[in-house]
């Protein structure tokens, strides 16, 4: 068993994303006095994965997507997680009284989570556990199969990075599969950084709607940046994975690409933007029922599990069914509902009560996303709502747009402490 810092029990949170991080931003300084804050993460750096889409196509910085949880030779993750490092901010300090809350509040462990039993959490080949009081899931979605529970370190990271990068630089007629966000922005990307623009790009999409988790009104938005840019999209079409896969690196000659139902596409380089799910299997060896046929948690309007007798476990963001969109936005809103229900449910403890009387609810809102349409334009797009039944729509000002999808201002927000000479650590 891992031993923590202290013999107080545990609030263990695993996955070490935007969504596991700002639910232990909401809950450490809720519950530091009483509890051990553990983070299971199985990667060994912070990914943005915002900038994700772009890093095949503009060289030179793939380092700044991965951000350490710690500095060099050190175990300490205060400084990463606003909730203990407040007292450095400006804002903090001018609050008389202030006391940072203590350095030890939160560990961090990194490992894959493997399997979850009623009192603790099973780690890689099963010789580690953690034991936890609550359990909050925020796993993502990932790589099918055993794959998806894999960490990885920064230098593999970049490796694959480059990787890709060179492929792209080496191809002339790329495919890209999936006409979601991500495929979208690597297609808007390669049409606009001047090195790739004049390759050739296609789009092939499933759906009739281009980003069709969203109101009509984005994918006609899309649809006129790629005609604009001269992308070739097609729509309603599912590729034939051939045995094996496509080539994972440019080929010397170009190949087709088969359609289901018929119709082919040439290129000479396939880039898969799909096939992420929900990475909830380690949740099966405690409440299996709990898991829908397509892997998502179902989880109640507390965002407990929806599992008879099991009250101290939560799930949220990407892998769980909470009816919003998977996106960051909503999921940042239901850390905070988390991180309020177990204050309660250890406030009635403290009462003599079994649960408290009344829990916080999630209510999903609008669909929304902050798309960029290549390397000089981006959008914030809102689905319509019951107040407003247009969709809302908001051009960020021209130039406004960096280069490396915003990995500068994770820096700085999460690792305070690092230089620009600091990015490749």
């Amino acid at each position: 068993m891992i031993t923590t810092k202290n013999d107080k029990p545990n609030v263990v949170i695993i996955g070490g994303s935007y969504v596991g991080n700002k639910v232990v931003d909401e809950i450490t300084p809720k519950v530091y006095k009483t509890h051990n804050v553990v983070l299971i993460e199985k990667n060994s750096h912070f990914r943005h994965l915002f900038a994700f889409p772009r890093i095949p196509v503009v060289p030179g910085f793939e380092h700044k997507a991965f951000i350490p949880y710690t500095q060099p030779g050190s175990t300490d993750v205060s400084a990463f997680f606003a909730s203990v490092n407040a007292a450095t901010t400006s804002t903090a300090e001018a609050v008389e009284g202030y006391t940072p809350l203590p350095s030890d509040s939160i560990q961090i462990v990194h490992a894959a989570a493997t399997a979850i039993l009623p009192d603790k959490v099973i780690l890689g080949n099963g010789k580690d556990t953690i034991p936890y009081d609550f359990l909050v899931l925020a796993t993502g979605t990932g790589r099918p199969g055993p794959d998806g529970l894999l960490g990885q370190d920064k230098e593999a990271g970049v490796k694959i990075g480059k990787f890709h990068q060179e492929n792209v630089k080496k191809a002339k007629n790329i495919v890209i599969v999936g006409g979601g966000a991500y495929g979208i922005q690597m297609a808007t990307d390669l049409k606009t950084h001047e090195p790739t623009k004049s390759k050739h790009v296609t789009v092939i999409h499933s759906r009739p709607h281009l980003l069709n988790r969203f109101h009509e009104g984005l994918h006609e938005i899309t649809l006129t940046k790629c005609k604009e840019l001269g992308i070739d999209v097609v729509l309603g079409k599912r590729v034939v994975i051939p045995e094996g896969g496509f080539p994972l690196e440019t080929t010397d000659e170009e190949f087709d690409v088969h359609l289901v139902g018929g119709g082919l596409v040439r290129g000479d380089l396939v880039m898969l933007c799909t096939g992420a799910v929900p990475l909830s299997e380690p949740l099966r060896t405690l409440a299996p029922t709990a898991i829908d046929k397509n892997g998502f948690i179902h989880v109640k309007t507390t965002l407990q599990i929806d599992a008879p007798g099991i009250s101290n476990v939560f799930a949220l963001g990407d892998v769980a069914d909470t009816g919003a969109h998977k996106a960051a936005r909503p999921a940042i809103v239901q850390a905070g509902v988390v991180a309020r229900n177990i204050e309660k449910i250890l406030q009635a403890r403290a009462s003599g009560q079994i649960q408290p009387e009344k829990f916080d609810d999630y209510n999903a809102d609008a669909a929304g996303i902050h798309l960029s349409l290549g390397l000089n334009e981006s959008l914030k797009f809102r689905n319509p709502t019951a107040e407003n039944p247009n969709p809302t729509i908001m051009w960020d000002e021209s130039g406004s747009q960096k280069s490396d999808a915003g990995c500068s201002k994770v820096w700085a927000l999460r690792a305070p402490w690092a230089g620009k000479d600091s990015y490749h650590l």
